[in-house]
C-alpha cells in the first residue's frame, strides 16, 4: 500500500521509494520479528515505527511490551494516509508504545 500513497506526484515519487526496509515475518512480532529486524538494521528500537493491520491479535502490544521504544500503530482497516500521517507525527513528538491517541486524531 505504500505505493499508494504520493510524495511528490510530479517525479512519481511514492512512500514505498523511501522506506529501505520492509518485511512480511510469520511469529510473535515483539519476540521474534523486531529483535531480527533491529540485529539485521542496526536500527534501535527508539527509531522504529510500526503499523500494522492484525485484527485477530495484539501484535502493536506485543511490540510494546517486548521492544520499548518502538511507536506502534494499528490499522485494522489498513493504513490511510491520515493514520500514516498521524503516526508520523506522534513519532516527531517522541510518543513511543501503542500509539492509541493516532486513533482518535483520525476519527
Amino acid at each position: 500500500c505504500l505505493e499508494n500513497l504520493p510524495v511528490s506526484p510530479e517525479r512519481g515519487e511514492t512512500v514505498a521509494d523511501l522506506v529501505d526496509h520492509r518485511q512480511i515475518y510469520p511469529g510473535s512480532k515483539g519476540r521474534q520479528h523486531f529483535p531480527a529486524l533491529q540485529r539485521e538494521t542496526g536500527v534501535p528500537f527508539d527509531q522504529m515505527l510500526f503499523f500494522d493491520d492484525c485484527t485477530y491479535g495484539d501484535n502493536c502490544g506485543d511490540v510494546a511490551r517486548s521492544c520499548p521504544g518502538v511507536a506502534c500503530v494499528r490499522t485494522p482497516h489498513g493504513l490511510t494516509e491520515a493514520l500514516f500521517d498521524a503516526g508520523l507525527a506522534a513519532f516527531a513528538r517522541g510518543e513511543r508504545g501503542v500509539l492509541d491517541a493516532v486513533k482518535d486524531a483520525v476519527k
